[in-house]
């Protein structure tokens, strides 16, 4: 049964913006307590899509808490230097499930951008839906912007 309101809310639409290739480095266990161990991970890699496109760069980092049951935390800061040269902090947070361990895990995040140059400054007020996955040594990331329709 759909309920009714004052404000209809529209569909929404996922909009392709990038993938994020990267090498999955080893680790460094930065807390542990309570059935949960944190992991710092430093992190590297590609952004390629269209409308956004470069490297990982500079200062980022990749911490993810595990704890019972199953259930994986990460939360990442990042910046990217664009193709053009410009430099894109984005920070992004997310739930895994990893009862299957952390190998195959696939997980849900939602990057947010803090753009200065004019050229960028729409993706800080895009709304972005990632989706990722672990494959051997390397972890894959989709990123799409959120969009109502009509």
């Amino acid at each position: 049964m759909r309920s009714t309101s004052l404000y209809e809310m529209a569909a929404l639409s996922f909009i392709p913006l990038c993938t994020v290739d990267g090498p999955i480095t080893p680790p460094k266990v930065v807390g542990r307590g309570g059935g949960v161990v944190q992991k710092s991970y430093p992190v590297t890699g590609t952004v390629r899509g269209e409308r956004l496109s470069g490297n990982l760069r500079g200062t980022s980092s990749y911490d993810w808490m595990s704890g019972p049951p199953g259930i994986g935390t990460v939360r990442v800061i990042a910046n990217i230097e664009t193709d053009d040269g410009m430099v894109i902090p984005v920070n992004y947070e997310g739930r895994a499930d990893i009862t299957n361990g952390f190998e195959k895990s696939r997980g849900i995040a939602s990057p947010v951008f803090g753009a200065t140059d004019l050229k960028y400054l729409w993706l800080n007020v895009t709304q972005v839906i990632a989706r990722g996955f672990i494959e051997g040594d390397r972890i894959h990331w989709d990123w799409y912007q959120v969009v109502e329709e009509g």
